[in-house]
């Protein structure tokens, strides 16, 4: 007996029904247009398996029509379970299909979302003929369920993330809920995407009913990108932009949303350093440094982009000179309030012209921007450093180099840094990424023994007189007032809670000592006398902590100001990455910055390399220490812990005499003059944005701002720069010039010497 159908289909059934909806699933996976302009259909691996079983499936079906053997029972069974995933997608793409009738006729573009149809189609037809009269209810049921089991399977860490998502947008109580929903079933990859900007909207029915129950019909359909990122770092503990921007599909159709922003943003495809170089010379008499770090940035894309990237300068420092090549030439950044010269910046970007801007973001933290790098080419700017060298205890000097610890483009695993510098302690290395990042790669000078005094002046520019700043370093008493601990809980401060513990013994008996942890499950010891009891306090504390995701450290920050409302009091908050900008706001911590009477001083330790959290504008953040780690935590936290005698460098202004110092004693004078001026009342503001143009520094009231011609300076109302007012460093010749000078010099006066005693 013969159990071929009637009229079974031919060639143009198969192509239909197969190849059509082949072609169409690789065209998303590896374009991704329905992703970029609708919703994803293919989020995951597991969805791609799970669509391509339908094309599968039809092969056999159509194959069964034309044999003349019966159809097993599986293959009812298959057939259905391909018809319910088709007929899921078919109604996920059914308000497309009037559009997509209209994109027919711009290049068969609008055929893409009748796939579905199509294959649901023929596998619902094929499958119900190869049933025939026979009682397949079983077969068929089984089928429907399977199928719908694979959409709940494939789809639940995608809807998960994106109900995790919805609750977190909606603040409050609900976002505890919202991590803990993501780190157990959602899925990072895909919160990785929407941080990234790509499209968030569950595609299959279980997802979308969901999903609509919450928004409505008509709700918004996608997510926003600043809670994508800050849910991505509250679940892993990492900044998004610390793993490169997906790349499955096709990142030609990828847009840089936060260009000419106050974020570094994501990474951009394409874009990475090229070269990099570190030239620098080193004044031995005033324990000072200044370093010109130079890097080439190459955009291998088909679209200008801008760069962005945070710099973290040594402790003290700042920044004395920013230069872009325009044209192949260098030219020197303009020194101008904070919001002039982003203003400048944004007007300039939107003409798509070449400037640089570098603002500070937080103490001892710079945003540097630069756009455009062109198309298949590459951009040159230089960043000028004036630094101080750090004193230990002992007397060691050492100083850390400036590192880039965010960035929206890519390094190369080979790339290296080449270090040249000149006076105490000559250099010459080729320095690894890693190696840079690291900050355990230090300058050093010989130790100190003795105290000393120096005097640097300035001279004097038209109505404004000369200033003279002495720098004394001597040995004093290190700070003994109360000392409050505030500890991140987060992932990367794992391998700093057992040296922090460690350290606790370079606590000075008798020292009022508190601490607030940020954790999951938060703790507090009230401040107390330290002690062996209070000891046993902290460290059973600390030992509670289980480190996990990325911590928000705002509501520990007021805890322990609210615990230490005193002057002479030294919060030390031991944080890892705090790589997002917060949506919502923390009352509790900018009502303890506004109304406590007093202030401690805050100091940070940053245990790895990333972005540091500041509330914008906050004196409190931007006059804040935060030491370069030197590779041996334990190490670092007890020269913070301890309270007994050091150096202390201090620099104070003073009559104009005889100057011994350089000019750069006077930018690091005015450097910590001006940290705390960001919100300064608008006389005071104008008074330090003078200051810091006439000593060409970056600081929280100004930036610089580079821009292509004269008249785009005076169009913005900004000084025109003077190259010939920026420091630089000493190039080999002029190094050979002084070096002959001073034997010149040393002949001379032992000639006269020899003349004096004959």
């Amino acid at each position: 007996m013969s159990y071929r159908q009637p009229n079974p289909p031919g060639t143009f059934a198969l192509i239909a029904a197969t190849v059509f909806p082949t072609v169409v699933i690789v065209i998303e996976w590896i374009t991704g247009l329905c992703a970029g302009a609708f919703f994803d259909p293919l989020p995951t691996p597991g969805h791609v398996a799970m669509v391509a079983t339908v094309p599968i499936v039809n092969v056999v079906l159509w194959r069964a029509m034309r044999s003349d053997a019966p159809a097993p029972s599986w293959l009812i069974v298959a057939g259905t379970a391909a018809s319910v995933i088709a007929a899921s997608y078919a109604l996920i793409f059914l308000p497309l299909l009037p559009f997509a009738l209209v994109g027919i006729v711009f290049m068969g573009v609008g055929l893409l979302p009748f796939a579905p149809v199509v294959a649901l189609i023929h596998a619902a037809r094929w499958t119900l003929r190869l049933a025939g009269g026979r009682r397949v209810w079983r077969p068929m049921t089984g089928g429907a369920l399977l199928g719908f089991a694979a959409l709940v399977l494939a789809d639940l860490p995608a809807t998960m993330t994106q109900v995790a998502l919805d609750r977190y947008e909606r603040g409050g109580e609900e976002r505890a809920d919202a991590i803990a929903l993501m780190r157990r079933m959602g899925d990072s990859d895909l919160l990785l995407r929407q941080a990234y900007g790509d499209s968030t909207r569950p595609a299959s029915i279980v997802g979308g009913l969901i999903f609509r129950s919450r928004t409505g019909l008509f709700g918004n359909a996608f997510t926003s990108t600043g809670d994508a990122r800050e849910l991505y770092y509250r679940v892993t503990g990492q900044a998004f932009n610390a793993v490169p921007r997906p790349s499955r599909r096709d990142n030609r159709f990828a847009w840089d949303e936060d260009r000419g922003g106050e974020d570094v943003g994501g990474r951009v495809p394409g874009l990475s350093l090229g070269q990099s170089r570190i030239d620098g010379s080193v004044n031995e008499r005033d324990s000072l440094a200044y370093l010109e770090w130079t890097i080439d940035l190459v955009n291998k894309g088909a679209r200008q982009q801008e760069a962005r990237f945070t710099l973290a300068l040594p402790e003290g420092a700042v920044v004395s000179r920013a230069t872009l090549w325009v044209n192949g030439e260098p030219r020197e950044a303009s020194i101008a309030g904070r919001g002039a010269v982003r203003a400048a910046y944004q007007r300039v970007v939107s003409v798509s012209r070449d400037p640089l801007l570098v603002t500070t973001d937080g103490a001892q933290r710079l945003l540097v921007q630069a756009f455009p790098v062109p198309s298949n080419a590459t951009m040159k700017l230089r960043i000028g450093v004036t630094a101080p060298f750090a004193i230990a205890t002992d007397g060691a000097r050492t100083l850390a180099l400036p590192r880039i610890v965010e960035r929206n483009f890519d390094t190369d695993a080979a790339l290296v840094h080449a270090l040249w510098v000149e006076g105490g302690r000559p250099v010459r290395a080729n320095l690894g990424d890693g190696a840079l990042t690291s900050g355990g790669h230090r300058l050093t000078l010989p130790p100190i023994a003795a105290p000393r005094r120096t005097t640097a002046t300035v001279a004097a520019v038209g109505k404004a007189g000369p200033i003279a700043v002495e720098q004394r370093i001597e040995r004093g008493a290190m700070g003994q007032g109360p000392l409050m601990l505030v500890v991140d809980g987060s992932a990367d401060m794992a391998a700093t809670l057992p040296a922090l513990t460690k350290a606790l013994d370079a606590i000075t008996p008798g020292r009022i000592v508190g601490m607030v942890t940020a954790a999951d499950t938060p703790a507090t010891v009230a401040p107390a006398p330290w002690s062996p009891a209070q000891a046993a306090r902290v460290r059973d504390a600390l030992a509670a902590i289980r480190p996990i995701g990325g911590q928000d450290d705002r509501a520990a920050l007021a805890l322990a100001l609210r615990a230490m409302p005193r002057g002479d009091a030294t919060i030390l908050w031991l944080h890892g990455a705090q790589p997002v900008r917060f949506t919502a706001t923390e009352p509790a911590l900018e009502q303890a910055l506004d109304r406590l009477p007093a202030l401690p001083r805050l100091v940070r330790y940053q245990a790895v390399a990333g972005r540091a959290l500041v509330v914008p504008g906050e004196r409190w953040f931007d006059s804040a220490r935060l030491p370069t780690p030197g590779g041996d935590p334990v190490a670092d936290l007890r020269a913070l812990l301890a309270s007994g005698p050091g150096w202390q460098v201090e620099r104070a202004a003073t009559s104009p005499g005889a100057a011994t110092g350089s000019a750069h004693l006077v930018r690091l004078w005015a450097a910590d003059r001006l940290a705390g001026e960001g919100e300064a009342p608008a006389k005071s503001r104008e008074t330090a944005i003078r200051l810091a143009h006439r000593l060409n520094i970056v600081t929280p009231v100004s930036g610089a701002v580079v821009l292509e011609t004269d008249k785009e300076y005076k169009d913005g109302d900004l000084p025109v720069p003077d190259s010939d007012a920026v420091p630089t460093v000493p190039e080999p010749e002029t190094w050979a010039l002084l070096i002959l000078t001073a034997l010149a010099a040393l002949w001379l006066w032992r000639r006269q010497r020899r003349a004096v005693a004959a």
